[in-house]
């Protein structure tokens, strides 16, 4: 096959790819596949926990369900002023039906599957795929960075929980040096976005702003506070847990997620931030403790996302009033 012939097939690939009809057959499969993977891994986990007997208090499990939302949303938010800070001026209800409908695809072992649902779901709103792809790449990145900053209230406030782990502390204070760099360097950045767009034939390259940009990491330290409070919930219907251990909990979350997207992308969904987060739970709890822990926090977190998400995306449909 000569190279004419293979852009003849590209551009006929890519023209398929455009229908409508094509894009929401990908969507339904991408979601299906999504439930699939959830549902195997609720299963495996399931088996691993009911094997233990426990005094377990079922009002902290249906509590950490239904606060769900202050881990989501303001992740969402978060999305939504990068979004902006990228050009991207859709309503906040209508990015959070976009973050809302492209979450399921993250249990997909394959960071192409959750970055291609999102950028179909974008392609409708008329946003050129290369622009939702630079954002969720920045996302990922930035996310890894407030992560493992966010990791350094475990280091001042968890008792040296962590003392286990020095590497945190070195990697915690170079993403704090890493990030301000970023954003003092914002005219360097807009320079690496026209270099990575003025390649894929936009006609109007965005600029960063760094306002949007700033309220966006806010909003990103606030989601992983979010995710800490209700392992915090959660580890409560368990064993006890004094309020103390609060922080030291926000940053193991924080760490968790931060490596499971630093080293994970490839083979995002297999299960990286749960073998984490149950290595430095054992650094406060009895390693059977910070097992069960972290598999029931697994659990709950996806019987959150499915509830919630279809809450989310019932209520921001357009039709509604």
């Amino acid at each position: 096959m000569n190279i004419l012939s293979l852009k003849t097939y590209w551009q006929l690939l890519k023209k398929i790819f455009q229908q409508k009809v094509v894009k929401q057959i990908i969507l339904v499969f991408t979601v299906l596949v999504s439930i699939a993977f959830i549902a195997y891994s609720l299963i495996s986990n399931w088996n691993a926990l009911s094997t233990q007997h426990w005094e377990v208090d079922f009002r902290y499990i249906l509590l950490a369900i239904l606060l769900y939302p202050v881990g989501f949303l303001p992740t969402a938010a978060a999305w939504h002023k990068l979004v902006q800070a990228l050009g991207i001026r859709e309503s906040f209800r209508t990015n959070l039906r976009m973050y809302s409908l492209s979450t399921l695809p993250r249990h997909i072992p394959g960071f192409v599957w959750f970055v291609s649902s999102r950028t179909l779901l974008y392609q409708e709103l008329g946003i050129p795929s290369a622009v939702t792809v630079a954002a969720t790449i920045a996302e990922t990145g930035l996310l890894v960075l407030t992560g493992f900053i966010i990791a350094i209230s475990s280091l001042v406030f968890g008792l040296d929980s962590l003392s286990g782990f020095p590497t945190i502390r070195i990697v915690s204070v170079l993403a704090v040096f890493f990030l301000i760099l970023l954003v003092a360097s914002t005219p360097k950045l807009n320079k690496l976005l026209y270099t990575f767009l003025s390649r894929k034939n936009i006609e109007k390259i965005p600029q960063l702003n760094q306002k949007d940009l700033v309220w966006s990491l806010a909003w990103m330290f606030v989601a992983w506070s979010g995710g800490g409070l209700l392992l915090f919930v959660l580890s409560r219907a368990i064993i006890p847990v004094q309020w103390s251990l609060l922080p030291a909990l926000i940053g193991m979350w924080g760490i968790a997620g931060a490596v499971s997207m630093s080293i994970g992308i490839g083979i995002q969904g297999m299960g990286i931030r749960e073998v984490t987060l149950g290595a430095l739970l054992t650094t406060i709890f009895p390693p059977l403790v910070a097992i069960v822990l972290t598999i029931a926090f697994r659990l709950a977190l996806t019987i959150g996302e499915f509830l919630w998400v279809a809450i989310l995306v019932w209520a921001t449909k357009k039709n509604r009033p």
